[in-house]
C-alpha cells in the first residue's frame, strides 16, 4: 500500500503599495438624448485639459467604463396616485488614472481636479505593479511552507519524504489593493486638503494563497 502524506501549503505576503490609482466618474443629465451625450464628451474634456495642464499625456487616463440610462422621478397627481415621469437621460462615463506612488504627485493630481468644472466624483486607491511577481511569490511561498509541514510530519513518525505524487492549486482572484482608499467628490474633498499638505500612508497589501500537495512517505 502506498503511504503519502497530504499537506495544504499557505503562502502569505504583505507588500508595500507603490502604485496610485485614482477612478474618476462623470455624469450628465439630460431630457435630450444628444444633449446628454454632448455634455458628458465636453466634461471628458475639460478633465483630461486638467491633467494635461499638470503633465499627464491624454492616453493616460482609461475609459474602464460607459453607459447611459434613462432616470424617472415618482410624482403624485391630482388624485394622489404616483407614477413615474421620464425625467432625463444619465450618461455615465467611467475613467482611471495611474501612476507611481508620489504624495506630491497625489495632492497636485487632486488640486487639478477640485479645480476642473467637470467636478468628477472619485476614489482613490493604493496597489502594486508588479502583480504577476507578488502571484509567483506566493506560490513559491505555499509550496516551501508545504513542503516544511510535510517533513516534520513525515519525520515525527520515522519516515522521509519521497517524490511529489499531486499538486492541487486553483489560482482564485487576489486583490492587490491597500485597504486605505479615499472616496469622495473632488470639491469638497480638497477644501480639507488644500489645507493642509497631503501625505498618505497606506496600509500593506496583504495576500494569501493555498495549494494542497502530496508526497510519497520513505523510509
Amino acid at each position: 500500500m502506498e503511504r503519502t502524506v497530504t499537506v495544504r501549503g499557505t503562502g502569505k505576503l504583505s507588500a508595500k503599495p507603490d502604485l496610485i490609482e485614482i477612478s474618476l466618474t462623470l455624469r450628465a443629465k439630460s431630457k435630450d438624448y444628444e444633449e446628454a451625450m454632448l455634455s458628458s464628451s465636453k466634461q471628458q474634456e475639460k478633465l483630461r485639459a486638467a491633467l494635461e495642464s499638470i503633465g499627464f499625456h491624454r492616453e493616460e487616463l482609461k475609459t474602464s467604463g460607459f453607459n447611459v440610462r434613462t432616470e424617472y422621478d415618482s410624482e403624485r397627481d391630482r388624485n394622489g396616485v404616483y407614477r413615474q415621469v421620464f425625467s432625463g437621460y444619465v450618461c455615465e462615463h467611467m475613467l482611471s488614472l495611474r501612476f507611481g506612488f508620489d504624495n506630491a504627485r497625489l495632492s497636485e493630481t487632486l488640486t487639478a481636479l477640485s479645480a476642473c468644472l467637470a467636478e468628477p466624483e472619485l476614489y482613490v486607491g493604493f496597489t502594486v505593479k508588479d502583480r504577476d511577481a507578488l502571484a509567483d511569490a506566493l506560490l513559491a511561498e505555499a509550496a516551501r511552507s508545504a513542503r516544511k509541514r510535510a517533513a516534520l510530519l513525515a519525520g515525527g513518525v520515522g519516515m522521509k519524504l519521497g517524490g511529489i505524487v499531486s499538486i492541487d492549486h486553483s489560482r482564485g482572484e487576489h486583490d492587490f489593493y491597500s485597504p486605505t482608499r479615499l472616496n469622495s467628490n473632488a470639491k469638497p474633498m480638497m477644501k480639507a486638503e488644500r489645507a493642509m499638505d497631503l501625505s498618505v500612508t497606506p496600509e500593506n497589501v496583504e495576500l494569501s494563497e493555498e495549494a494542497t500537495f502530496v508526497w510519497e512517505l520513505t523510509e
